[in-house]
């Protein structure tokens, strides 16, 4: 049974990604200015992302993340004269945040899918013991904190590689280039967990 959310689908992921992307050169080629492209695309994305969380009528801290992001960035590119830099960089300052963010749960010792689960089993009243007893595993808890662990170093590589880019690469070719190296890091992320969770399965079915 696949218990990934429709939201976090791959085809969902890479729509994400491209569909921004498609956006950006459609509006460049109609105002024929990628530094206001790349600004009408940022809000555009945002907003879409906030009016999601509304019609679903739950808070989505990744659409709020955004959209507070973008408002920030928007506002340092009006007060500074129309310099994309604030744009650019806002990529990376949302994914290399929340990277960080998942290698200090579990630097200090409580990782953040571990946390999940427990408020999981919280609201499930009548699965709580099963999923109490599945957590108390400490192979299990190792494998939460590992998967903690990729993800958050593969957030905060995509971060650091868009930061980066946003530093060295024109605006002209910046979403084109930050969009390819975000699927090429988000894509190696991808592999390694699936890599890891199939050599936990196959470890887990050895042992039995």
């Amino acid at each position: 049974m696949n218990g990934r959310p429709p939201q976090l689908s791959p085809a969902r992921l890479l729509a994400g990604l491209v569909l921004p992307l498609a956006a950006y050169t459609a509006i460049r080629v109609a105002i024929g200015s990628a530094t206001g492209a790349l600004a009408i695309t940022e809000g555009a994305t945002a907003a879409w992302l906030l009016a999601v969380a509304v019609a679903r009528r739950r808070v989505d801290p990744v659409a709020v993340l955004s959209t507070v992001t973008v408002g920030i960035a928007l506002a340092v590119f009006a007060l500074s004269g129309g310099d994309p830099l604030a744009l650019k960089l806002r990529r990376g300052a949302v994914t290399g945040t929340i990277g960080i963010a998942l290698l200090a749960t579990v630097a200090i010792g409580r990782p953040l899918l571990i946390v999940l689960v427990e408020r999981v089993a919280r609201l499930n009243p009548q699965r709580r013991s099963e999923i109490e007893a599945r957590l108390a595993d400490p192979r299990r808890r190792r494998a939460l904190s590992t998967l903690t662990a990729i993800v958050g170093a593969t957030l905060s590589l995509d971060g650091a590689t868009q930061i980066a880019l946003a530093l060295i690469v024109p605006t002209g070719s910046f979403v084109a280039d930050s969009t390819a190296a975000r699927i090429a890091v988000l894509g190696i992320g991808a592999v390694l967990t699936v890599s890891y969770l199939r050599g936990h399965t196959d470890g887990r079915r050895a042992r039995r």
